[in-house]
C-alpha cells in the first residue's frame, strides 16, 4: 500500500541514509554551536526534522562505535570492545578480526524487505572477505577497510570498489569521492527503495583539506592553527551533505527519504576538536568521549525544528530504520526515535552501559552518571553539571551503591573481549 507525503504518492517503503561523520567535536557543526563554521546542510537535517541533546554512542572509539550503530547491539555484549589499529599486535590476526557472524547488520534485515543496499567510506569491521560488507547485508561497497585514509587525490590507500582495487590517481578528494559514490548508486537503483551508509572519515587525521578550503579560513583561529585546516575539512564535509539534498532533491525523492546524522564518538584532542560544553575528548569516557551530535529528518513522521532530550543512542538508527519499514520482529534494546520524541516521560530514567576495557566503564541513569575505573569512580549529575566538575560520589553513597551494582550486574554477564591488544600503544585510548 502507498502511503501520500505532501501531495504526491510515494513508494511503499522510504529510502534511508546514515550519514556518519568521524571524530568531529560537539561543538564543531552549527545547529549544535556558533563555535567553529557554518554547516548549513548539515544543519538542515535538525533544522528541517529533530535535533536530540542528549544523544550518545555506544564506546568513545571508531571500530566499537560502528559495530554498536550497524548492529543495534552494545558492542561489549558480543566481545567487541577495542579499536583494531595499525602498529599495534592483537591476541588474533589481522585475517580473523570482524563482527561475528551471528551478530545480525542493519543490511541484512533491509535485503529481504527489497532494499538495494550499499556501504561507502570508511568501514573498520573487518579485513578478510568474510567480513567484508557485501558478506554482511550490503549489495555494495566502496571505501576501505581501515579506519583513516588520506583525503588528497593520488594518495588514497586500498581503496576497493567490490572487493577490486581502485587506482588512488582516479579517486579526487576522499570527502567528495565518497559522496560521489554513494550518489551514483542512489541514482542507478531508483527501481527499488535504497539504504545508504555513508560513512565519511571526516574530519578524522590525518588533517588534509582541500586548499581552496583551507584559504577561507585563513587566520580565523590564531589561537590555534589547526583549527584553520579542521575548519576546511568541516567545510567540504558540510558541502557534500548539501549534495546529498540536492541529488535527492533532483530525483524527487526528499519527501520519501529519512536522512539520519551523527558523529561516530566524542571530538578527537589531537586535531583539536571542539567539544564544549562537555569533558574530555575521543577515547575517555567522559560525555566529550561519549556524547555526539545527532539529528534526523524523518518527512511526515517528525516535524521541523523538533528538539529531542530525551536520553538517545545510536542504537536507536535501527530499531527507527526498523520502524519505518514495518519491521516488528526485533528483539533489540534500542528506541524508535519516534517514541523518544512523541513519549519522553517514558523514557525519563532511560539506562545506558558503556564497557571499554578490563577496568573501564560507565552507566548513566536518568540524570545520574557513574564512571567506573579500576581504582576510583566518579558519579555525577548531569543535569546540574554538565561539564562533569563535581563529583559527588562522597555525598551521595547510597546512588552510587545503586549504580554500581547495576553496572556489574550487567558487566557480569558480558563474554570476553574477542581481541585484546598485547604489544603497542593504548588500542582503546588511542587517537587513531
Amino acid at each position: 500500500m502507498l502511503f501520500t507525503i505532501g501531495n504526491s504518492l510515494a513508494q511503499e517503503k522510504p529510502n534511508i541514509i546514515v550519514i556518519v561523520s568521524d571524530d568531529a567535536g560537539y561543538a564543531d557543526f552549527s545547529f549544535q554551536s556558533d563555535k567553529f563554521i557554518s554547516t548549513s546542510n548539515i544543519d538542515r537535517i535538525a533544522n528541517e526534522g529533530a535535533k536530540f541533546t542528549n544523544a550518545y554512542v555506544t564506546a568513545s572509539v571508531c571500530s566499537p562505535s560502528r559495530a554498536g550503530l550497524l548492529s543495534g547491539i552494545n558492542q561489549p555484549e558480543f566481545g567487541h570492545i577495542y579499536n583494531y589499529i595499525k602498529g599495534i599486535t592483537y591476541s588474533i590476526d589481522q585475517d580473523e578480526y570482524g563482527l561475528p557472524h551471528n551478530v545480525k547488520l542493519v543490511g541484512e534485515y533491509l535485503q529481504p524487505l527489497g532494499y538495494s543496499t550499499a556501504a561507502f567510506g570508511k568501514w573498520h569491521e573487518g579485513f578478510a572477505e568474510e567480513f567484508q560488507p557485501q558478506q554482511k547485508g550490503f549489495d555494495h561497497f566502496w571505501g576501505f577497510l581501515w579506519g583513516s585514509n588520506h583525503y588528497h587525490t593520488g594518495k588514497a590507500i586500498d581503496v576497493i570498489d567490490d572487493g577490486k582495487p581502485v587506482d588512488p590517481a582516479t579517486i579526487p578528494y576522499m570527502t567528495d569521492a565518497i559522496t560521489d559514490e554513494a550518489l551514483d548508486f542512489a541514482t542507478n537503483n531508483r527501481e527499488n527503495p535504497f539504504f545508504l551508509y555513508i560513512s565519511y572519515n571526516a574530519v578524522h587525521s590525518p588533517l588534509e583539506a582541500k586548499p581552496e578550503h583551507v584559504e577561507m579560513f585563513k587566520g580565523k583561529f590564531p589561537e590555534d592553527p589547526k583549527r584553520e585546516i579542521l575548519a576546511a575539512m568541516a567545510y567540504s564535509l558540510d558541502e557534500n551533505v548539501g549534495k546529498i539534498f540536492d541529488q535527492l532533491q533532483a530525483m524527487d525523492e526528499l519527501d520519501n527519504t529519512i536522512i539520519f546524522f551523527i558523529n561516530d564518538n566524542g571530538g578527537s584532542k589531537h586535531i583539536s576538536a571542539n567539544n564544549s560544553p562537555l569533558k574530555g575528548y575521543k577515547g575517555q569516557l567522559y560525555e566529550g568521549g561519549i556524547r555526539v551530535p545527532f539529528a534526523v529528518r524523518w518527512p511526515g513522521k517528525i516535524n521541523s525544528g523538533t528538539v529531542c532530550h530525551s536520553i538517545t543512542s545510536s542504537l536507536d538508527i535501527l530499531p527507527s530504520i526498523l520502524d519505518a519499514v514495518g519491521y516488528s520482529k526485533r528483539n533489540l534494546e534500542g528506541k524508535s526515535v519516534l517514541e523518544l520524541i512523541n513519549k519522553p516521560q517514558e523514557h525519563e530514567h532511560r539506562e545506558l552501559y558503556w564497557h571499554t576495557s578490563q577496568y573501564k566503564g560507565a552507566i548513566r541513569t536518568g540524570q545520574w552518571k557513574l564512571i567506573v575505573n579500576k581504582d576510583s569512580h566518579e558519579l555525577y549529575n548531569l543535569d546540574q553539571d554538565l561539564a562533569e566538575e563535581n563529583n559527588l560520589l562522597k555525598s551521595n553513597p547510597g546512588k552510587h551503591l545503586e549504580m554500581n551494582e547495576k553496572y556489574n550486574q550487567w558487566l557480569a554477564q558480558l563474554p570476553h573481549p574477542y581481541f585484546v591488544p598485547t604489544s603497542g600503544n593504548n588500542a582503546w585510548e588511542s587517537g587513531d
